[in-house]
Protein backbone atom coordinates (compact mmCIF):
# COMPACT_ATOMS: atom_id res chain seq x y z
CA UNK A 1 0.00 0.00 0.00
CA UNK A 2 1.29 3.24 -0.88
CA UNK A 3 1.70 5.95 1.94
CA UNK A 4 -0.58 9.03 2.23
CA UNK A 5 0.63 11.81 -0.03
CA UNK A 6 0.34 15.65 1.22
CA UNK A 7 -3.27 15.59 2.93
CA UNK A 8 -3.33 19.13 1.76
CA UNK A 9 -3.13 18.67 -1.89
CA UNK A 10 -6.29 16.97 -3.41
CA UNK A 11 -5.61 15.71 -6.32
CA UNK A 12 -8.08 14.93 -9.06
CA UNK A 13 -7.43 11.14 -9.07
CA UNK A 14 -9.74 11.20 -5.68
CA UNK A 15 -12.53 11.70 -8.15
CA UNK A 16 -11.91 8.44 -9.86
CA UNK A 17 -11.75 6.42 -6.95
CA UNK A 18 -13.20 2.77 -7.70
CA UNK A 19 -16.44 1.41 -6.07
CA UNK A 20 -15.98 1.58 -2.55
CA UNK A 21 -14.80 -2.62 -1.59
CA UNK A 22 -14.83 -3.36 2.09
CA UNK A 23 -11.44 -4.87 3.76
CA UNK A 24 -11.80 -6.38 6.74
CA UNK A 25 -8.77 -6.66 7.50
CA UNK A 26 -7.70 -2.63 7.44
CA UNK A 27 -5.10 -1.85 10.08
CA UNK A 28 -2.88 1.56 10.55
CA UNK A 29 0.65 2.20 11.88
CA UNK A 30 0.76 4.85 14.96
CA UNK A 31 3.60 6.45 13.19
CA UNK A 32 2.28 8.80 10.17
CA UNK A 33 4.75 9.37 7.88
CA UNK A 34 4.59 11.09 4.70
CA UNK A 35 7.00 10.72 1.60
CA UNK A 36 9.34 13.77 2.80
CA UNK A 37 9.35 12.26 6.34
CA UNK A 38 6.73 14.45 8.09
CA UNK A 39 4.56 12.77 10.33
CA UNK A 40 0.80 13.41 9.25
CA UNK A 41 -0.52 10.72 7.82
CA UNK A 42 -1.85 6.71 8.10
CA UNK A 43 0.26 3.73 6.63
CA UNK A 44 -2.49 0.88 5.48
CA UNK A 45 -1.06 -2.75 5.90
CA UNK A 46 -3.89 -5.07 3.46
CA UNK A 47 -4.08 -8.92 4.43
CA UNK A 48 -6.48 -10.22 2.29
CA UNK A 49 -6.45 -13.56 -0.52
CA UNK A 50 -7.50 -13.03 -3.89
CA UNK A 51 -10.32 -15.17 -2.91
CA UNK A 52 -11.52 -12.64 -0.65
CA UNK A 53 -10.72 -9.47 -2.75
CA UNK A 54 -13.28 -11.33 -5.44
CA UNK A 55 -15.83 -12.57 -2.50
CA UNK A 56 -15.70 -9.08 -1.53
CA UNK A 57 -16.16 -7.25 -5.10
CA UNK A 58 -19.14 -9.85 -6.16
CA UNK A 59 -20.72 -8.69 -2.52
CA UNK A 60 -20.31 -4.97 -3.28
CA UNK A 61 -21.70 -5.08 -6.67
CA UNK A 62 -24.99 -7.28 -5.41
CA UNK A 63 -25.30 -4.90 -2.61
CA UNK A 64 -25.10 -1.92 -4.70
CA UNK A 65 -28.36 -2.87 -6.26
CA UNK A 66 -30.02 -2.62 -2.79
CA UNK A 67 -27.45 0.11 -1.45
CA UNK A 68 -28.54 2.21 1.68
CA UNK A 69 -27.67 6.07 2.03
CA UNK A 70 -26.90 7.93 5.11
CA UNK A 71 -27.00 12.64 6.54
CA UNK A 72 -27.08 18.96 14.75
CA UNK A 73 -29.21 21.12 15.81
CA UNK A 74 -28.99 24.66 15.56
CA UNK A 75 -28.50 26.29 18.94
CA UNK A 76 -31.31 28.89 19.72
CA UNK A 77 -29.12 32.04 19.37
CA UNK A 78 -28.47 30.53 16.00
CA UNK A 79 -31.99 30.25 15.63
CA UNK A 80 -33.05 34.15 17.26
CA UNK A 81 -30.26 35.79 14.69
CA UNK A 82 -32.07 34.45 11.55
CA UNK A 83 -35.71 35.05 12.93
CA UNK A 84 -34.72 38.95 13.15
CA UNK A 85 -33.36 38.97 9.86
CA UNK A 86 -36.33 37.20 8.37
CA UNK A 87 -38.13 39.76 5.70
CA UNK A 88 -41.36 39.63 3.42
CA UNK A 89 -40.20 39.04 0.08
CA UNK A 90 -42.25 38.26 -2.82
CA UNK A 91 -41.28 34.71 -4.16
CA UNK A 92 -39.91 33.79 -8.01
CA UNK A 93 -42.62 33.53 -10.27
CA UNK A 94 -40.92 32.39 -12.90
CA UNK A 95 -40.96 28.57 -13.51
CA UNK A 96 -38.14 26.45 -15.31
CA UNK A 97 -38.71 23.07 -15.97
CA UNK A 98 -36.24 21.11 -14.29
CA UNK A 99 -35.38 18.88 -17.33
CA UNK A 100 -33.86 22.43 -18.86
CA UNK A 101 -31.07 22.23 -16.38
CA UNK A 102 -29.93 18.38 -17.31
CA UNK A 103 -26.48 18.32 -19.14
CA UNK A 104 -26.07 15.83 -21.80
CA UNK A 105 -22.61 14.02 -22.64
CA UNK A 106 -21.22 15.49 -26.25
CA UNK A 107 -22.96 12.04 -27.73
CA UNK A 108 -25.73 12.54 -26.33
CA UNK A 109 -25.69 9.03 -24.45
CA UNK A 110 -27.23 7.57 -21.17
CA UNK A 111 -24.44 5.86 -19.39
CA UNK A 112 -26.05 3.17 -16.67
CA UNK A 113 -23.72 2.86 -13.81
CA UNK A 114 -21.67 -0.53 -13.46
CA UNK A 115 -23.71 -0.99 -10.41
CA UNK A 116 -27.03 -1.22 -12.26
CA UNK A 117 -25.92 -3.73 -14.80
CA UNK A 118 -25.71 -6.36 -12.53
CA UNK A 119 -28.81 -8.28 -11.58
CA UNK A 120 -29.61 -10.35 -8.45
CA UNK A 121 -31.70 -13.73 -8.68
CA UNK A 122 -31.96 -13.43 -4.74
CA UNK A 123 -31.63 -10.09 -3.05
CA UNK A 124 -31.95 -9.31 0.88
CA UNK A 125 -35.05 -8.66 2.76
CA UNK A 126 -35.02 -6.02 4.70
CA UNK A 127 -37.47 -6.09 8.07
CA UNK A 128 -39.12 -9.11 7.42
CA UNK A 129 -37.88 -10.34 11.49
CA UNK A 130 -36.90 -8.96 14.50
CA UNK A 131 -33.81 -6.58 14.50
CA UNK A 132 -31.19 -8.00 16.10
CA UNK A 133 -28.89 -5.49 18.17
CA UNK A 134 -25.11 -6.15 17.44
CA UNK A 135 -23.58 -3.41 19.38
CA UNK A 136 -23.56 -0.20 21.42
CA UNK A 137 -21.96 3.28 22.74
CA UNK A 138 -23.03 5.06 25.61
CA UNK A 139 -22.20 8.70 26.91
CA UNK A 140 -22.72 9.43 30.42
CA UNK A 141 -24.66 12.91 30.97
CA UNK A 142 -25.46 15.11 33.83
CA UNK A 143 -27.25 18.68 34.26
CA UNK A 144 -24.21 20.23 34.50
CA UNK A 145 -22.74 17.96 31.46
CA UNK A 146 -25.23 16.54 29.05
CA UNK A 147 -23.39 14.39 26.22
CA UNK A 148 -25.82 14.10 23.73
CA UNK A 149 -25.41 12.45 20.47
CA UNK A 150 -26.44 14.60 17.27
CA UNK A 151 -26.69 12.17 14.43
CA UNK A 152 -25.34 9.52 12.78
CA UNK A 153 -23.49 9.37 9.62
CA UNK A 154 -21.97 6.35 7.77
CA UNK A 155 -18.70 6.40 5.86
CA UNK A 156 -19.75 5.93 1.83
CA UNK A 157 -17.63 2.60 2.05
CA UNK A 158 -19.49 1.29 4.87
CA UNK A 159 -16.47 0.51 7.33
CA UNK A 160 -17.12 3.09 10.13
CA UNK A 161 -19.59 5.75 11.27
CA UNK A 162 -19.09 9.08 12.73
CA UNK A 163 -21.31 10.53 15.62
CA UNK A 164 -21.23 14.05 16.67
CA UNK A 165 -21.56 14.52 20.70
CA UNK A 166 -22.78 17.39 22.23
CA UNK A 167 -19.66 19.12 24.60
CA UNK A 168 -17.64 16.01 23.33
CA UNK A 169 -16.45 16.57 19.59
CA UNK A 170 -16.92 13.94 17.17
CA UNK A 171 -16.47 10.32 17.39
CA UNK A 172 -15.16 8.09 14.34
CA UNK A 173 -16.49 4.12 15.26
CA UNK A 174 -15.94 0.56 13.13
CA UNK A 175 -18.03 -1.81 12.08
CA UNK A 176 -17.51 -4.83 14.07
CA UNK A 177 -15.51 -7.18 11.65
CA UNK A 178 -17.31 -10.42 11.93
CA UNK A 179 -20.08 -8.53 10.02
CA UNK A 180 -18.06 -7.86 6.69
CA UNK A 181 -18.40 -11.28 5.12
CA UNK A 182 -21.96 -12.29 7.03
CA UNK A 183 -24.83 -12.81 4.98
CA UNK A 184 -26.88 -13.48 8.30
CA UNK A 185 -26.00 -13.51 12.23
CA UNK A 186 -27.26 -15.62 15.09
CA UNK A 187 -30.32 -13.70 16.89
CA UNK A 188 -27.87 -14.69 19.80
CA UNK A 189 -24.79 -12.83 18.97
CA UNK A 190 -22.95 -10.97 21.53
CA UNK A 191 -23.25 -7.26 21.67
CA UNK A 192 -19.93 -5.69 20.42
CA UNK A 193 -18.90 -2.79 22.59
CA UNK A 194 -18.19 0.22 20.04
CA UNK A 195 -15.20 1.91 20.88
CA UNK A 196 -13.61 4.83 19.37
CA UNK A 197 -11.37 4.37 16.70
CA UNK A 198 -10.62 8.61 16.21
CA UNK A 199 -12.19 10.92 18.51
CA UNK A 200 -11.78 14.60 17.63
CA UNK A 201 -12.89 16.71 20.80
CA UNK A 202 -13.84 19.52 18.54
CA UNK A 203 -15.03 22.03 20.96
CA UNK A 204 -18.14 24.24 20.65
CA UNK A 205 -21.44 23.31 18.89
CA UNK A 206 -21.40 21.35 15.34
CA UNK A 207 -23.86 22.57 13.48
CA UNK A 208 -23.24 19.94 10.39
CA UNK A 209 -20.59 17.26 8.99
CA UNK A 210 -20.87 15.01 5.81
CA UNK A 211 -18.42 12.50 4.41
CA UNK A 212 -16.55 12.95 1.36
CA UNK A 213 -18.31 11.40 -1.09
CA UNK A 214 -15.85 8.95 -3.03
CA UNK A 215 -14.42 7.57 0.82
CA UNK A 216 -12.62 4.47 -0.18
CA UNK A 217 -10.92 2.60 3.01
CA UNK A 218 -8.06 1.27 0.43
CA UNK A 219 -7.54 5.16 -0.44
CA UNK A 220 -6.13 7.25 2.17
CA UNK A 221 -6.41 10.64 0.94
CA UNK A 222 -9.75 9.77 0.25
CA UNK A 223 -10.53 9.22 4.00
CA UNK A 224 -11.82 12.62 5.64
CA UNK A 225 -15.40 14.46 6.67
CA UNK A 226 -16.08 17.72 6.73
CA UNK A 227 -17.16 19.66 9.66
CA UNK A 228 -18.50 23.16 10.28
CA UNK A 229 -18.85 24.72 14.20
CA UNK A 230 -19.88 27.81 15.81
CA UNK A 231 -17.52 30.36 15.27
CA UNK A 232 -15.28 28.66 12.88
CA UNK A 233 -14.46 28.23 9.52
CA UNK A 234 -14.89 24.36 8.11
CA UNK A 235 -12.59 22.36 8.95
CA UNK A 236 -11.78 19.02 7.28
CA UNK A 237 -10.96 15.88 9.05
CA UNK A 238 -8.85 12.77 8.62
CA UNK A 239 -10.54 9.69 9.50
CA UNK A 240 -7.27 7.80 10.30
CA UNK A 241 -5.63 9.84 13.21
CA UNK A 242 -8.01 12.57 13.64
CA UNK A 243 -5.49 15.02 12.60
CA UNK A 244 -6.64 18.29 11.13
CA UNK A 245 -6.09 18.28 7.09
CA UNK A 246 -7.17 21.65 6.04
CA UNK A 247 -9.77 24.43 6.61
CA UNK A 248 -12.14 26.13 4.20
CA UNK A 249 -13.46 29.88 5.36
CA UNK A 250 -16.04 32.81 4.58
CA UNK A 251 -15.88 35.42 5.60
CA UNK A 252 -18.37 38.41 6.23
CA UNK A 253 -18.81 42.07 5.10
CA UNK A 254 -16.29 43.37 7.69
CA UNK A 255 -13.55 40.14 6.70
CA UNK A 256 -14.45 38.38 9.96
CA UNK A 257 -14.98 34.69 9.85
CA UNK A 258 -18.68 33.29 9.55
CA UNK A 259 -19.40 29.64 10.55
CA UNK A 260 -21.24 27.45 8.14
CA UNK A 261 -25.08 26.39 8.52
CA UNK A 262 -24.71 23.53 6.33
CA UNK A 263 -22.64 21.38 4.13
CA UNK A 264 -22.85 19.30 1.31
CA UNK A 265 -20.75 17.43 -1.14
CA UNK A 266 -21.02 17.70 -4.89
CA UNK A 267 -21.35 14.01 -5.89
CA UNK A 268 -17.84 13.74 -7.59
CA UNK A 269 -16.41 15.36 -4.74
CA UNK A 270 -14.74 18.16 -6.52
CA UNK A 271 -17.41 20.85 -4.60
CA UNK A 272 -17.97 22.03 -1.41
CA UNK A 273 -21.65 23.92 -0.66
CA UNK A 274 -21.91 25.52 2.13
CA UNK A 275 -24.90 27.49 3.61
CA UNK A 276 -24.84 30.94 5.24
CA UNK A 277 -26.89 33.35 6.56
CA UNK A 278 -27.60 35.31 3.55
CA UNK A 279 -25.12 33.38 0.95
CA UNK A 280 -24.33 30.11 -0.16
CA UNK A 281 -20.26 29.72 -0.75
CA UNK A 282 -18.66 27.26 -3.36
CA UNK A 283 -15.76 26.05 -2.67
CA UNK A 284 -12.74 23.72 -4.96
CA UNK A 285 -11.84 20.85 -2.66
CA UNK A 286 -8.00 20.85 -3.95
CA UNK A 287 -7.77 24.65 -3.09
CA UNK A 288 -8.33 25.04 0.64
CA UNK A 289 -8.48 28.65 2.22
CA UNK A 290 -10.75 31.24 1.31
CA UNK A 291 -11.23 31.39 -2.07
CA UNK A 292 -14.43 30.75 -3.56
CA UNK A 293 -17.70 31.63 -5.33
CA UNK A 294 -20.58 33.70 -3.66
CA UNK A 295 -24.08 32.49 -4.59
CA UNK A 296 -26.71 35.47 -2.79
CA UNK A 297 -29.48 34.31 -1.41
CA UNK A 298 -32.55 35.85 0.99
CA UNK A 299 -32.88 33.41 3.51
CA UNK A 300 -30.14 31.07 5.93
CA UNK A 301 -29.57 27.86 4.04
CA UNK A 302 -30.67 24.95 7.11
CA UNK A 303 -29.34 22.11 4.51
CA UNK A 304 -28.02 21.18 1.18
CA UNK A 305 -29.76 18.13 -1.24
CA UNK A 306 -28.69 17.31 -5.02
CA UNK A 307 -29.98 15.36 -7.92
CA UNK A 308 -27.27 13.23 -9.49
CA UNK A 309 -28.94 14.54 -12.80
CA UNK A 310 -28.71 18.08 -12.66
CA UNK A 311 -25.23 18.80 -11.00
CA UNK A 312 -25.51 22.45 -11.62
CA UNK A 313 -28.70 23.06 -9.48
CA UNK A 314 -28.95 22.63 -5.57
CA UNK A 315 -31.97 21.97 -3.46
CA UNK A 316 -31.98 24.19 -0.28
CA UNK A 317 -34.50 24.36 3.01
CA UNK A 318 -34.41 27.27 5.30
CA UNK A 319 -35.50 28.39 8.82
CA UNK A 320 -38.42 29.84 8.03
CA UNK A 321 -40.29 26.38 6.42
CA UNK A 322 -39.32 26.45 2.61
CA UNK A 323 -37.45 24.67 0.09
CA UNK A 324 -35.66 26.76 -2.52
CA UNK A 325 -34.40 25.24 -6.08
CA UNK A 326 -31.25 27.30 -7.11
CA UNK A 327 -29.42 26.97 -10.63
CA UNK A 328 -25.85 27.90 -9.65
CA UNK A 329 -25.14 28.76 -13.37
CA UNK A 330 -27.89 31.70 -13.26
CA UNK A 331 -27.66 35.05 -12.00
CA UNK A 332 -28.22 35.13 -8.35
CA UNK A 333 -30.55 38.29 -9.38
CA UNK A 334 -33.32 35.90 -10.99
CA UNK A 335 -33.63 34.12 -7.46
CA UNK A 336 -34.86 30.14 -7.22
CA UNK A 337 -36.47 28.50 -9.81
CA UNK A 338 -39.44 27.58 -7.83
CA UNK A 339 -40.49 27.63 -4.03
CA UNK A 340 -41.53 24.62 -2.09
CA UNK A 341 -43.85 24.69 1.28
CA UNK A 342 -45.83 22.51 2.82
CA UNK A 343 -43.80 22.35 6.50
CA UNK A 344 -45.09 24.50 9.44
CA UNK A 345 -41.29 24.58 11.26
CA UNK A 346 -37.67 25.12 9.53
CA UNK A 347 -36.50 22.76 7.03
CA UNK A 348 -33.99 20.18 8.75
CA UNK A 349 -33.17 17.64 6.61
CA UNK A 350 -33.68 17.28 2.37
CA UNK A 351 -33.06 13.93 0.80
CA UNK A 352 -33.22 12.65 -3.02
CA UNK A 353 -34.81 9.31 -3.50
CA UNK A 354 -32.68 6.48 -5.10
CA UNK A 355 -31.73 5.27 -8.51
CA UNK A 356 -34.54 4.64 -11.52
CA UNK A 357 -37.39 6.32 -11.42
CA UNK A 358 -37.50 8.08 -7.77
CA UNK A 359 -34.27 9.68 -8.94
CA UNK A 360 -36.23 12.65 -8.95
CA UNK A 361 -38.28 12.29 -5.68
CA UNK A 362 -37.29 14.63 -2.82
CA UNK A 363 -37.82 13.62 0.66
CA UNK A 364 -38.10 16.84 3.48
CA UNK A 365 -38.39 17.45 6.74
CA UNK A 366 -38.40 20.05 9.54
CA UNK A 367 -38.73 20.83 13.20
CA UNK A 368 -42.02 20.58 14.83
CA UNK A 369 -43.27 19.51 12.32
CA UNK A 370 -44.94 15.87 12.52
CA UNK A 371 -44.44 14.87 8.81
CA UNK A 372 -41.92 13.79 6.11
CA UNK A 373 -43.17 15.17 2.94
CA UNK A 374 -42.62 13.24 -0.57
CA UNK A 375 -41.87 15.07 -3.56
CA UNK A 376 -41.68 14.50 -7.12
CA UNK A 377 -39.43 17.09 -8.53
CA UNK A 378 -41.54 16.99 -12.30
CA UNK A 379 -44.55 17.73 -10.63
CA UNK A 380 -43.95 20.03 -7.47
CA UNK A 381 -47.67 21.49 -6.92
CA UNK A 382 -48.28 19.59 -4.05
CA UNK A 383 -46.34 16.60 -2.29
CA UNK A 384 -47.45 13.01 -3.31
CA UNK A 385 -47.28 11.58 0.52
CA UNK A 386 -47.05 12.69 3.97
CA UNK A 387 -45.46 10.37 6.11
CA UNK A 388 -46.31 11.09 10.10
CA UNK A 389 -43.66 11.04 12.70
CA UNK A 390 -43.85 12.63 16.20
CA UNK A 391 -41.02 15.59 16.33
CA UNK A 392 -41.74 18.27 18.95
CA UNK A 393 -38.87 19.80 19.56
CA UNK A 394 -36.13 21.99 17.10
CA UNK A 395 -34.05 19.35 17.22
CA UNK A 396 -32.83 17.94 13.85
CA UNK A 397 -34.51 14.48 13.61
CA UNK A 398 -32.66 12.40 10.74
CA UNK A 399 -34.48 10.30 8.31
CA UNK A 400 -33.13 7.99 6.05
CA UNK A 401 -33.78 6.01 2.27
CA UNK A 402 -32.41 2.87 0.66
CA UNK A 403 -31.01 4.07 -2.74
CA UNK A 404 -33.84 1.46 -4.08
CA UNK A 405 -36.40 3.76 -2.37
CA UNK A 406 -37.79 0.65 -0.87
CA UNK A 407 -37.60 1.50 2.48
CA UNK A 408 -38.11 4.86 4.62
CA UNK A 409 -36.80 4.72 8.31
CA UNK A 410 -37.08 7.84 10.95
CA UNK A 411 -36.63 8.33 14.59
CA UNK A 412 -38.68 10.60 16.58
CA UNK A 413 -38.98 12.48 20.04
CA UNK A 414 -40.17 9.43 21.66
CA UNK A 415 -37.71 7.03 20.83
CA UNK A 416 -39.84 5.06 18.20
CA UNK A 417 -37.84 3.81 15.34
CA UNK A 418 -40.96 4.43 12.30
CA UNK A 419 -40.09 2.29 8.99
CA UNK A 420 -42.55 2.31 5.99
CA UNK A 421 -42.02 0.23 2.96
CA UNK A 422 -42.59 2.72 0.19
CA UNK A 423 -43.83 -0.05 -2.34
CA UNK A 424 -46.58 -1.56 -0.08
CA UNK A 425 -47.75 2.16 0.67
CA UNK A 426 -48.66 1.16 3.86
CA UNK A 427 -48.76 2.40 7.64
CA UNK A 428 -45.33 2.71 8.93
CA UNK A 429 -43.70 -0.17 11.63
CA UNK A 430 -42.82 1.76 15.26
CA UNK A 431 -40.74 -0.29 16.89
CA UNK A 432 -39.46 1.58 20.54
CA UNK A 433 -35.80 1.15 20.71
CA UNK A 434 -34.57 3.95 23.00
CA UNK A 435 -35.82 5.21 26.03
CA UNK A 436 -34.79 9.11 25.06
CA UNK A 437 -35.24 10.98 21.85
CA UNK A 438 -33.74 9.11 18.77
CA UNK A 439 -32.21 11.87 17.06
CA UNK A 440 -29.81 9.67 14.04
CA UNK A 441 -31.03 7.03 11.74
CA UNK A 442 -28.59 5.77 9.06
CA UNK A 443 -28.62 2.69 6.73
CA UNK A 444 -25.03 0.80 5.99
CA UNK A 445 -24.33 1.52 2.38
CA UNK A 446 -23.45 -2.00 1.56
CA UNK A 447 -25.07 -4.25 4.36
CA UNK A 448 -28.65 -4.67 6.06
CA UNK A 449 -26.91 -3.08 9.05
CA UNK A 450 -28.86 -0.27 10.62
CA UNK A 451 -27.52 2.30 13.07
CA UNK A 452 -29.72 4.89 15.68
CA UNK A 453 -28.56 7.43 17.66
CA UNK A 454 -30.30 9.36 20.67
CA UNK A 455 -30.04 12.10 23.02
CA UNK A 456 -31.37 15.47 23.46
CA UNK A 457 -31.09 18.25 25.92
CA UNK A 458 -33.22 18.39 28.98
CA UNK A 459 -34.50 21.15 30.18
CA UNK A 460 -33.53 20.74 34.66
CA UNK A 461 -33.33 22.82 37.69
CA UNK A 462 -29.94 22.18 38.96
CA UNK A 463 -30.49 23.17 42.44
CA UNK A 464 -33.74 20.74 42.60
CA UNK A 465 -32.62 17.97 44.66
CA UNK A 466 -35.86 16.40 44.10
CA UNK A 467 -35.26 15.60 40.72
CA UNK A 468 -34.59 11.51 39.75
CA UNK A 469 -31.91 11.63 36.87
CA UNK A 470 -31.18 8.31 35.26
CA UNK A 471 -28.42 8.05 33.28
CA UNK A 472 -28.41 5.60 30.15
CA UNK A 473 -31.14 3.59 32.08
CA UNK A 474 -29.03 3.89 35.33
CA UNK A 475 -30.54 5.17 38.37
CA UNK A 476 -28.34 7.98 39.61
CA UNK A 477 -26.54 7.20 42.80
CA UNK A 478 -27.75 9.03 46.14
CA UNK A 479 -31.10 9.59 45.35
CA UNK A 480 -33.78 9.43 48.05
CA UNK A 481 -36.02 5.90 47.84
CA UNK A 482 -38.38 7.60 49.80
CA UNK A 483 -38.66 10.01 47.51
CA UNK A 484 -39.37 8.40 44.15
CA UNK A 485 -43.18 9.06 44.05
CA UNK A 486 -42.82 13.11 44.00
CA UNK A 487 -39.31 12.66 41.82
CA UNK A 488 -39.14 13.96 38.16
CA UNK A 489 -37.29 11.24 36.22
CA UNK A 490 -35.72 12.39 33.54
CA UNK A 491 -33.55 10.26 31.12
CA UNK A 492 -30.36 10.64 29.52
CA UNK A 493 -30.28 7.69 27.48
CA UNK A 494 -27.07 8.93 24.55
CA UNK A 495 -25.84 5.91 22.63
CA UNK A 496 -25.59 5.17 19.71
CA UNK A 497 -27.06 1.45 18.48
CA UNK A 498 -26.32 -0.79 15.29
CA UNK A 499 -28.94 -3.27 14.48
CA UNK A 500 -29.57 -5.97 11.47
CA UNK A 501 -32.16 -5.46 9.66
CA UNK A 502 -31.81 -8.05 7.44
CA UNK A 503 -32.49 -12.40 7.25
CA UNK A 504 -31.64 -13.77 10.38
CA UNK A 505 -29.85 -17.62 10.79
CA UNK A 506 -33.26 -18.71 11.76
CA UNK A 507 -34.91 -17.72 8.80
CA UNK A 508 -32.65 -19.38 6.54
CA UNK A 509 -33.23 -22.34 8.64
CA UNK A 510 -36.92 -22.49 8.28
CA UNK A 511 -36.89 -21.68 4.99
Amino acid sequence: MSEMGDSLNLSTSMCEVEASMLNHNVSFSSTMVTSTGDISAAKLSVTLSEAEILKLRMRQSVNDSNCLDASGPMETSLEAETSQEFEEEGESGRVIDIDDTLELTSANIQVVPESQALVEDVLLEYFRGRLVELGRRCWTSSPEAQHYTKGCYWSPDGTCILVPVHLDGMHVMELPTDLYSASTVQPSRPLTKLQSAVHVPEGGTVYDCVWFPLMNSQQPDSCFWLATRQHEPIHMWDAFDGALRCSYSGYDAVDEVMAAISLAFSHDGQKIYAGYKRCIKIFDTSRPGRLCDDYPVKFAISCIAQSTDHPHTLTCGNWHGYIQHFDVRCSPKEGPLFTLGGHKGGITQLRYGGNGSRECHLFSGARKCGKILQWDMRNYKKPLVEFQRHVETNQRIQFDIMCDCRWLTSGDTRGFLNVWDLYEDGEASVLPLHSDCCNGVGFNPVMPVLATSSGQYHFTDQNAHMDNVTFNDSAAEGAPPEANSQQLEVVYENSVVLSWCGPTATQQTLK
